[in-house]
Formats: C-alpha cells, structure tokens, sequence
C-alpha cells in the first residue's frame, strides 16, 4: 500500500490558492533525493509541486537495522566534520551528535600480521608512525588539508547559485587537479605527491578497502576523499543518519509515492510522463521536469526504461558489490595471534584474505556513560561470507545479519563523461558518485541540480510576470 506524505491539513486556508507552476518528480528517496526536493522548495516556494518516488524505504544507502534488540547503522555511517551540509542539517534539524563510542584502536593487517597497531597511548601511536612511515603520515594528513580547503570552495559557488553542466567542471571549479585526479589512479597520483610505497601501499589501500572496497587502482580523487574520511572528528546523528532523508522530505513538503517507477517517456507536448508498476493505484502521471535520484548502471535492481528521448539515455558501468555482515559474537583470539587485547578494529592491506575490515561498533543511540564494551562487529567483504569463514573469525556467534549493498561506483581512471543534465527537463543527481560517493557529496550534487533547474526555469520564464512573483519565494542563497 503506497504511503504519502500531505501538505500540511490547513493549507487549504493560504491566500495562495494557486495551482503550483511547475511540477517536478524525483525518482530516488535517498539523501541525494530528499535534500534536492528540499532546495527546490527553498528556491520555488509554493510555487513547485514536488512528488517523490521511492520503491522501498525513504533514506537509500543510509539505513539502520534492528539487531540483537539494539538499532545499527549498515550503511553511510560517517561524517566528516568538515562535511557542511551535513553539519548545517545537523543544527537545521535541531539533532544531536552520536556520543564518540569508547575509545577504539586499529590495526593494519597484511593477512599474516599487524604491520602497525594503534597504542592506548597518544605518545606510543606516534612514535610507531614515525618509526614506520616517517614523516610520510604528515605529508599525507597535509595533502588532505590542502584538498579540503580547496573542497571548500564548492559550498561558496553554491550559496551564490553558480551552477555545473557535469561532474568535471565541477571539480574543475574547486581545482583543477580535481578534475586531472580522475585520470590517474590513487597508486600514481599519490606517488606523484612524493609519498612513500609504504604509506600508499598500507596507510591509503586500507582506507580505500575499508571505505569503498577498492584498491590503488580506483582514481585518485576518490583515493583522497577516503582517506580524509579516515579522520578528522568524524561523527554521525545521534539516532541513525537516515533521519535526515526522512526530515528533509518532511520539510520539503513532497509526496511521496512508494512505488518503483518502470519508465519515463518523453511526450509530445514536451512534458514527462513517469509510469510505475501497475500495483499501484496511479500507474503514470506527467511532470515539466524529471530528476533521476537513484543509481541507473545496468546492475541496478531496480532499473527505468528511458523512452523518446532526443538522445539515448546511457549509464556506462557498474557499482561495487560490498557486503555488511554484522556478528554478535567474540572474536577468535587465535585468528589474529599477535593482536593486541585493545584492539576493535582490523584492517586489511591487501587481498589475501576474505575480508575487507572488522570493526566493533556501537548502536546510534549510544551514549559514553554506558560503560559496556559492545560485542557487536561489522565485517565488510566482497563477497557473501560462509559460516566456515565465519567460524574461522569468531569463536561465539550469538547473532547474524547480512546487508548487500551496491553503494557506490567500481571506480577506475577510464574517461566519462558524467552529466547533471542527460536530456531538456531531465536531470541525474548520481552523476557526482562518480567522483566520490557519500552523503556530503550527494548532497553537493543535489544542490547542483537544484540551482540548475531554477536558473533553467527562471530564463525560460523570464517574460512572465507572474513568475517573476513566484520566484522571489526563494532565492540562491537561501538554505
């Protein structure tokens, strides 16, 4: 049974009795979705009437789980605190910060041993790094910074409504070596910042397979943005991070339809028409503007036949398959021989085992007064895993839960060309996870599309005066 979210019930009261302008479908329910429907109605006002498809649960790739009687993030988990749109949602939403589980420590693990382990001790830590990265672990920690700063730029074009055709000029805009940074793999391009093999081969390969399951040879851009999320003060909402969709799709006042949407036709009269499964009570209806808001590669579940287009509408590759796997049980000591007892966190630097990380993790509503250690752990993999490879890990499994997720793209340094715009009217907020995909991310990509269409509309529209009216609502600015 399709649910829907209304407008508030005394609307009906406004001055404004209007029929809104323009009507705009998102197809995607995720954080990109949501916080693109929410620009668009700071931008148009009353003026847009905006329906949401999402064929299964509003929030996407952010999602919790109840397990073991507790609730757990299995998918986007971390924020990093330069992240602003998430920090401005964060202060909008008037939520909390999850409270910093206790303290945790890892290890790198090459498939027969730590080759670095975190101490308990600050001091110790960083006299480990030193003695086995030198000062590489700065060179890296200030390359990051300097791509952080420049990464800054994106939220100042935004607030002054500066807009990108593709995912390119995009990051062309913030610096040209990002955009240069999609050409060269993380191996070569961090080589070429004068790291050492060691650093790159341990310090950036465990950030990339714990982060997005990939090795040196996915492009240095997205090398980079998984390390930055490696540190920093990460942090997510005290809750679950999936609050957030579900808050701004509130906010944005949109209706929503649960329904997978099968087409999107092209019509004569040059509006859109999306057609879902016929299980729901309305199969089509017709749109000025469509916004795809979900990954569309030909490995997609739920894949939209584009018909009538001017042009075909292609999405070249694939996502990487990972598997989150969580265990309530105990580690098997004799898995890991010279582990120390402290450390919760293993990660891999290479492939030669089954795994890609372990880590024990903490329900999102977890609070630092709470002096239990948790004995739950999330194994990240490529594949499914066995319950032989399982009872090789743990000596105890009390409980187990498995999510597969094909979250973000299988990035390599091979030319794309990844547009917001894919025909008139018809727009791709997924075209950044081809960058780098996350939530801060999404949400960039989101705004883009947003500013987009309203730049678009108010130039198509510039003669009218009425429009001229309505568009005063929103400006560029407004967040």
């Amino acid at each position: 049974m399709p649910s829907v979210h209304y407008r508030p019930m005394f609307a009906f009261l406004s001055n404004d009795q209007q029929k809104p302008q323009l009507k705009i479908a998102i197809i995607g329910g995720g954080i990109g979705g949501t916080s693109c429907a929410y620009f668009l109605r700071s931008l148009f006002g009353d003026s847009v009437g905006l329906d949401l498809y999402e064929a299964e649960n509003i929030g996407g790739r952010l999602s919790v789980v109840s397990f073991g009687g507790k609730n757990y993030e299995v998918g986007g988990s971390i924020i990093h605190s330069r992240n602003k749109y998430m920090t401005k949602f964060l202060n909008l939403f008037k939520l909390t910060k999850r409270d910093s589980s206790r303290d945790s420590y890892f290890g790198l693990y090459n498939g027969n041993e730590f080759v670095f382990e975190e101490s308990t001790w600050q001091i110790v830590t960083l006299y480990r790094m030193i003695r086995r990265y030198h000062f590489g672990f700065w060179k890296l920690k200030n390359h990051i910074n300097d791509m952080l700063d420049k990464f800054d730029k994106i939220y100042k074009y935004q607030d002054k409504g500066v807009t990108f055709q593709n995912v390119s000029t995009l990051l062309s805009a913030m610096d040209p070596t990002f955009a240069e940074s999609l050409h060269i793999t993380s191996e070569a391009g961090f080589e070429k910042e004068g790291l050492s093999k060691v650093v790159i081969d341990e310090l950036v390969m465990a950030t990339l397979r714990t982060n997005y399951g990939q090795d040196l040879k996915a492009h240095k851009f997205v090398g980079s943005v998984s390390v930055a999320g490696a540190g920093g003060g990460l942090w997510a909402f005290h809750g679950g991070n999936s609050q957030v969709p579900e808050k701004l799709l509130h906010l944005a006042q949109a209706q929503l339809t649960q329904c997978m949407v099968t087409t999107v036709k092209k019509l004569p009269s040059n509006e859109i028409e999306v057609i879902v499964e016929s299980e729901c009570s309305k199969t089509s209806n017709t749109y000025d503007i469509v916004i795809i808001a979900a990954p569309q590669t030909s490995d997609m579940k739920h894949k939209i036949n584009f018909v009538d287009f001017r042009k075909p509408i292609n999405f070249p590759g694939k996502y990487h398959q990972t598997v989150c796997t969580l265990i309530k049980g105990k580690l098997r000591d004799e898995y890991f021989p010279n582990k120390k007892k402290y450390i919760d966190g293993v990660l891999t630097i290479n492939d030669s085992k089954f795994f890609n990380s372990i880590g024990r993790i903490y329900p999102v509503d977890y609070k630092q007064k709470n002096s239990e250690v948790s004995d739950v752990w999330k194994v990240f993999s490529q594949k499914l895993l066995s319950d032989s490879q399982l009872d090789s890990i743990f000596s105890e499994i009390n409980d187990k839960y498995v999510k597969v997720w094909l979250a973000y793209p299988e990035y390599d340094t091979s030319d794309r060309y990844d547009s917001f715009v894919l025909d008139d009217n018809l727009y791709h907020i997924n075209a950044i996870d081809w960058a780098a995909s996350s939530m801060e991310m999404s949400v960039i990509g989101a705004r883009n599309v947003a500013l987009l269409i309203h730049k678009n509309w108010q130039q198509s529209s510039s003669s009218d005066s009425t429009w001229s009216d309505a568009s005063s609502l929103g400006t560029k600015d407004e967040f």
